[in-house]
Formats: C-alpha cells, structure tokens, sequence
C-alpha cells in the first residue's frame, strides 16, 4: 500500500475505532433496541446479565477487541510516519496529514487553520506523499533515513 492509499483509510479507521471503543465501553448494549435487551425469562438482573455477557457478549467482545488492536496499530504507525515528516521533512506538511487524515477537517477547516487553499494542499499532500513512498515506511519509523 502506497501512502496515499494509507492515509485515504486513515479517516474511517480513526471514525471505526471511536465505534469499537464505545461498543466496548457499553458491552454491546447498543447494538439492540432497548426492548430485545430486556428478558422477562429471569427475574434476577445479576444472574440475568451474568448470563447475557457469558452468552451473547463474550464473543461479539473478543471480536471488537482484536478490531480495536488491528486499528489501534494502523492509526499508530501512520502517526508515527505523520511525526517522521514532521521531523524529516517539513511541519507544514505534517500538519496538513494530521489535520485532513486524523483530524478529518475539510479544506474550508484547513484554509481558516493554516490558510492554505484546497489547491495547494493538494499539492503539498502529494509532496509528502510522494517523499514518504520514496523514503518507505519502515525506514520512516525506524529513523534510518538521512535529511
């Protein structure tokens, strides 16, 4: 995968992961209406529940958590290629990475922030897309690149 194509899944690995998150935080409660989430079979909500999380939840959890970690690892790596243009490279076009790929602002954001029209950022982001693909990434992360 070349950087662009990175940083384009970057934004709607940054917006799954604040899901996953929250599924997590909430033991999957969201995931049903409030009606199919209460049982009338069981008068006791700890046992009720206890059930709830054996039976239903375990799986659905260990699932979201392996997806957490995955996207966990993918928006970490690409901030730290984000912090190697930084250092190796230029702020300006760290920032605009961070702002458009992280951040998710669109160019009208961009522009009042940095006061770089949508052109330009363009450009400047295939600039750095280009210095990170003939750099690579893992020379980018392991810091084996020289200035």
């Amino acid at each position: 995968m070349n950087a662009k194509e990175r940083f384009e899944k970057l934004p709607k690995a940054v917006e799954r992961l604040n899901e996953v998150k929250l599924l997590i935080m909430y033991e999957c409660d969201d995931w049903r209406p409030h009606e199919e989430r209460v049982s009338k079979a069981i008068n006791d909500p700890t046992a009720q529940r206890a059930i709830y999380l054996v039976d239903e939840v375990s799986e659905k959890l260990e699932a979201l958590r392996s997806e957490e970690a995955e996207l966990e690892s993918f928006i970490g790596e690409s901030l730290a290629i984000i912090q190697a243009v930084h250092d190796g490279f230029g702020e300006i076009y760290a920032k605009l990475l961070e702002a458009r790929y992280i951040d998710g602002l669109s160019w009208s954001d961009v522009h009042d922030s940095y006061g770089i029209a949508k052109s330009t950022g363009h450009y400047l982001l295939d600039i750095a897309f280009d210095w990170i693909d003939s750099i690579g990434v893992s020379k980018l992360l392991s810091g084996r690149y020289e200035l």
